[in-house]
């Protein structure tokens, strides 16, 4: 079946399926009413850098069912890699979207899932978010802990006991390859969801945002850039950029060495990025500074009329 999904792009060695968020969970549903367990993976820049280093790892996600684009890294490679160059609107959007559309789905039909996560909170976190907007899926889940013994046998027992329609394994990325290779084929369920977090999800979908953004109107800026921020903070982009860009400039010196010097496409929109962040940090400081002004303001007048009292007292 993984065949059929001919429109791919190759990210650091892997074929990552390049389609429409819908049509991506059409695929999804037909794979979870077929035979045996489809596996569908969703690659970051984190477990794309780990199948760079580790052979048995990239074997691993190939050999899955259906893979997409799991962060924002890896969309920006994968358009990146498509020929006309054109980078759509909502980058970084595509599995936040995905899960949307995939939970209103099996919430029409009524289906159950289990949820294997990291933590306790993000599991609470997790039913909570679907007890308040997917009332009609049947959630199941449990945390797995790193260090405990046993604890994967643990998990496998509890998902056979609730045969799931469909099973979130949402850990680190080394851990769930090893946690599948050693035990899906001893899982009694429909389909399994690799995608290492729900939380940005969770996150845009339930935090509250503080009344001096929605005064501004700035709260798309500020879920984008709360987003960003983790991500930013950490080597993992810049080193996946520039394995993507090396990849790239050695088979442009192949192919085309004319286009050498052609502007990059992912230069273009990390520009694009630092921009947006300029401009936020300048329209809170505006704020602020206003703030700052106002209660100045408020403070002098508290004085003045203290100091009026106490000459109309005497």
């Amino acid at each position: 079946m993984k065949d059929r999904y001919h429109k791919k792009a190759n990210v650091l060695g892997i074929d990552v399926s390049v389609m429409r968020v819908d049509k991506a969970v059409n695929v999804s549903m037909e794979l979870m009413r077929g035979k045996g367990l489809p596996v569908i993976y969703f690659l970051s820049a984190i477990s794309s850098l780990l199948c760079q280093n580790n052979e048995q790892s990239a074997e691993y996600v190939k050999s899955c069912n259906l893979i997409l684009a799991g962060d924002r890294h890896i969309e920006m490679a994968v358009h990146h890699r498509q020929d006309n160059g054109q980078i759509p609107e909502g980058i970084g959007e595509f599995a936040d979207n995905y899960l949307k559309r995939l939970f209103s789905k099996i919430n029409r039909e009524g289906r159950s899932i289990y949820m294997v996560m990291e933590q306790e909170s993000y599991l609470e976190s997790m039913e909570e978010y679907m007890e308040e907007s997917y009332r009609n899926i049947e959630v199941h889940g449990n945390v797995m802990r790193k260090e405990t013994k046993g604890e994967a046998d643990r998990i496998v027992n509890e998902i056979n006991a609730c045969i799931p329609d469909i099973v979130f394994v949402c850990i680190p990325a080394e851990r769930q390859m090893k946690f599948m290779e050693k035990h899906a084929a001893m899982m009694n369920t429909r389909l399994c969801i690799l995608i290492e977090s729900v939380q940005p999800l969770i996150r845009k979908e339930t935090e509250e945002i503080p009344s001096w953004v929605e005064k501004l109107h700035l709260e798309g800026i500020y879920s984008w850039f709360k987003k960003e921020q983790k991500i930013k903070n950490t080597i993992v982009g810049s080193v996946f950029k520039k394995k993507v860009l090396n990849e790239a400039s050695e088979e442009e010196a192949e192919q085309k060495p004319e286009d050498s010097s052609e502007e990059n496409i992912l230069d273009v929109q990390e520009e694009n990025v630092n921009k947006i962040e300029q401009l936020f940090v300048k329209k809170v400081a505006k704020y602020k500074e206003k703030e700052d002004i106002f209660h100045k303001n408020k403070i002098e007048k508290c004085l003045f009329l203290k100091i009026a009292l106490i000459h109309v007292q005497y």
